[in-house]
């Protein structure tokens, strides 16, 4: 078995682990990933094959590590502690903070690394159950802004406090990607499969609650044919009631994690990225 970077061809395997392993991946994501950090893009391979992988995407300042993954098969064989002391010795000399969502049963995996848990995330789903509201092509065209990209950047920023522009940019322009902005807010949703929509990443001031309840509809009116799936911060009772109010349920729970402290502006969250 040995450590080596992943390659594009290697992307139908890993969305077959995380099939296998019940974690929610889409092939587009992964690539783009390979692409702008594939410094960053570690896998684990067993007579060419893989079995394993950790992602990580570079932003100005910090890191985020995304798809940690094992087959069944080769588990509980120390095959995920490498892979983690591969990328997370690079990401340590490299980046000021590094995140990452925990499946709750590794907190204290990541923990040993130095990890703080910083908010506990919950995975949203609404199956087309929606309550009756109000949406006119009025409506619509309030939210479908020209100026998408100024809006994003400049809150994102406030989120973030770094320059995240040239992966979400990259990000939010595949086929399926709807883009919503108001002036103190974005949204983005994209199909991942043949049954799910993702949404987010969904930033909104705070205080602008009514502009978050105005894309919670249109997102609804557009893609309520499909299950619409979200990654929500649980200590924004404002973002929770929201969700719940238009019938969404949770389904799944993480721990967004940092290395280094945070700066996160949680409070404009209503959905990570994927």
């Amino acid at each position: 078995m040995f450590i080596g970077w992943l390659k594009f061809t290697d992307v139908n395997d890993l969305v077959t682990i995380a099939n296998d392993v019940g974690w929610l991946v889409d092939g587009y994501h992964i690539k783009l990933m390979i692409m702008h950090s594939p410094h960053l893009c570690y896998g684990a391979y067993d007579n060419g094959q893989l079995i394993g992988a950790i992602l990580a995407i570079e932003f100005e300042h910090s890191a985020q590590m995304k798809y940690f993954m094992v087959k069944p098969e080769y588990q509980k064989q120390g095959i995920g502690k490498r892979l983690a002391d591969t990328l997370i010795g690079v990401l340590k000399n490299d980046f000021q903070r590094i995140y990452v969502h925990s499946n709750p049963a590794l907190v204290p995996f990541f923990e040993s690394y130095g990890f703080e848990a910083q908010m506990e995330i919950g995975r949203f789903l609404n199956v087309g159950k929606v309550p009756p509201f109000n949406f006119t092509n009025a409506h619509a065209k309030e939210l479908d802004s020209s100026d998408f990209e100024s809006i994003m950047k400049k809150i994102d920023q406030e989120t973030f406090n770094e320059n995240r522009l040239e992966f979400l940019t990259d990000e939010m322009e595949r086929h399926s990607s709807l883009k919503f902005a108001l002036p103190n807010g974005f949204q983005h949703s994209s199909v991942v499969n043949a049954r799910q929509v993702y949404l987010g990443p969904w930033q909104v001031r705070a205080g602008h609650e009514e502009e978050a309840e105005k894309m919670m509809k249109g997102v609804l009116y557009f893609r309520g044919l499909k299950k619409v799936v979200a990654d929500v911060p649980l200590g924004n009772k404002h973002v929770v009631d929201l969700y719940e109010r238009f019938h969404f349920q949770n389904k799944q729970r993480f721990v967004h994690m940092s290395y280094g402290g945070s700066d996160v502006r949680f409070e404009n969250i209503y959905a990570f990225s994927l």
